[in-house]
């Protein structure tokens, strides 16, 4: 019996460290897991975002910087009711008579507000974004009576220059953010600004800040109860440009009120100093959304103000190409001194193609030829040179290829040769189109950067990579002709500004006060049929003549002539270079 007694007791006991051991194995080791598992339940995670990086101009003002934007947000928490649907009605009757004391429109229709309180309830609903400061004004006056509904701040990109610089800064969109972190979905994401068009949207990636988070108590419902920050969100860098605000207002000046694009740009290092392309819009039409019909109503406008025609317009360039064709004819050994007579007119079978001067130039050299835009004189030399010869000079121009600038779009443009046109028209290569192309017409397609380019390249010798970051490296490459050859086509260019004692060039206006000699070339691109027949004007220079730190472009649509219309608007915008 004894025996027995002490079995039951060595059992009891063992039962009873068995249980001690169970109940701290609840009540201590697994009291941070369900403590922690009880904090998921009732905290949410917020991603909250980062503040954008400026864009800022070569002298330190800003061209894209960040203002404080209110919104009139409202809590549901405060406005809670016995159901979500009583919350729901609370909230829709505090909204409809806060619009009326604000004169404004109701923003949200049921369904909206259903969907935030199915969703996202711990967190405020934005009801007005970016409220002006007379709303501001009249909220803050009346907010008693308004419980549950608050000011907010947040960041929305501004840009100063406006229309100015519209094309050149683009403009930023709302995102979401990351969606996920690991194998945790945020709760909520406060809208971060991301690039959509320009450099915002070339340099997305430098630009953005990194997010933050909040972290929101919750009650069993999903109510706020407390909101605090787990981690501050941080300030993107600012990206220093290489324009030159001046030169880039200068440069919109001259094309106020036109269709037609410019590019200035430092022909040493790719600096590129203005971009303007005209039409514009302005940006901060964009802010804090593009509205769908303000969109629609820019892209069926026959202006087209989207185009951003400095890099991704394609212009025939007219007799800006000559100096393309006579470094191609002085390469495989046409006389420099060799003269040429024309009578007015290139006759090519039945093609004929006329001079600007009906009556002829009678006999002129090469440096004459490009003074005076001669068309049969380059008509004749490009014949005389063959298609390859000029195709691959053009091309080591850098035609026909993009630029690689750091921008969104690069028009490549097209340098057309036979089985270019076979492909594209389904027709062989003839004389004449060698011919039309000699002068920059007929299907020669570039952009103004592309001329920007080229007339650096004709001024220094070696062709740069086009950039607008501030202090970055461009690539250069030293053009492969002779360095002879390519004064005789600087000295001709520097004819068509200063002329040669006994006649003007076609681009004389375009040194007009610069205060620095100026060598340039003017062209004029006919396009269209009929009734649609207009006239393209260009003109490309580089400056000063002896040491060029400036190159430019501008292509005025429906012109005069590139003497009369570009000259002088590329005249005002060199002044500004160098004052």
């Amino acid at each position: 019996m004894r025996r027995c007694d002490l079995l039951l007791a060595v059992f009891v006991l063992v039962a009873l460290v068995h249980l001690a051991v169970n109940l701290r194995s609840v009540q201590v080791d697994g009291a941070a897991e369900y403590a922690y598992d009880g904090t998921r339940q009732s905290v949410r995670r917020v991603q909250t975002a980062g503040i954008r990086g400026r864009l800022l101009a070569r002298d330190g003002s800003p061209l894209a910087e960040n203002r404080v934007s209110v919104s009139i947000v409202c809590d549901a928490a405060l406005l809670r009711g016995r159901s979500y649907a009583r919350t729901a009605d609370a909230i829709e009757d505090s909204i409809a008579n806060l619009a009326e004391l604000l004169g404004r429109e109701v923003p949200l229709d049921r369904t909206r507000i259903d969907r935030h309180l199915q969703r996202q309830i711990a967190v405020p609903m934005t009801v007005w974004r970016d409220v002006s400061e007379d709303d501001i004004a009249r909220f803050a006056e009346n907010c008693g009576r308004f419980p549950g509904f608050s000011l907010q701040s947040t960041f929305e990109r501004r840009y100063p220059s406006g229309a100015v610089s519209g094309h050149l800064t683009g403009y930023v969109g709302h995102s979401r953010g990351d969606a996920e972190e690991g194998d945790q979905k945020f709760y909520s994401y406060s809208p971060e600004m991301i690039g959509r068009e320009g450099l915002e949207a070339y340099y997305d990636g430098y630009l953005r800040g990194v997010s933050g988070e909040d972290r929101v108590l919750v009650d069993s419902l999903g109510y706020s109860v407390r909101r605090w920050t787990a981690v501050k969100p941080q300030t993107g860098p600012d990206l220093v440009l290489t324009i030159d605000p001046k030169i880039q207002l200068a440069a919109m000046r001259e094309l106020s009120g036109r269709k037609g694009a410019c590019v200035v740009m430092d022909p040493r290092n790719g600096e590129v100093l203005a971009m303007v392309s005209s039409p514009s819009y302005d940006p901060n039409i964009c802010v804090p959304s593009l509205d769908h019909e303000v969109y629609e109503r820019m892209r069926d406008d026959p202006r087209l103000p989207l185009l951003n025609r400095a890099v991704g317009g394609s212009y025939a360039p007219g007799s800006t190409f000559k100096p393309i064709t006579a470094v191609a004819g002085l390469s495989i050994g046409y006389p420099e001194n060799e003269r040429y007579f024309c009578d007015g007119v290139f006759r090519l079978g039945e093609l004929r193609l006329h001079c600007s001067r009906k009556w002829g130039h009678a006999a002129i050299d090469l440096r004459q030829a490009i003074m005076s835009s001669c068309n049969s004189f380059f008509c004749n030399l490009g014949t005389d040179i063959g298609t390859n010869q000029l195709i691959s000079t053009a091309k080591a121009f850098g035609l026909g290829s993009k630029t690689g600038i750091d921008f969104p779009i690069d028009a490549a443009g097209a340098v057309p040769d036979g089985e270019w046109k076979r492909r594209m028209y389904h027709e062989q290569w003839y004389q004449g189109d060698l011919a039309q192309m000699s002068i920059g017409q007929g299907m020669l397609l570039v952009s103004p950067l592309q001329m920007a380019r080229v007339a650096g390249a004709l001024g220094t010798g070696y062709l740069v990579t086009p950039h607008f970051r501030y202090g970055a490296t461009a690539e250069r490459t030293t053009l492969p002709f002779s360095r002879r050859y390519l004064r005789i086509v600087q000295e001709g260019m520097r004819m068509v500004v200063s002329g040669d004692g006994h006649r003007r060039g076609t681009g004389w206006r375009a040194g007009e006060g610069v205060g620095v000699s100026v060598s340039g070339k003017t062209g004029t691109a006919e396009v269209g049929k009929g009734e649609t027949r207009r006239k393209n004007t260009w003109f490309i220079a580089f400056a000063p003549s002896e040491s060029p730190s400036v190159a430019l472009a501008i292509v005025v649509e429906n012109g005069e002539s590139g003497g009369a219309t570009s000259a002088p608007k590329a005249a005002n915008i060199l002044k500004e270079c160098f004052r």
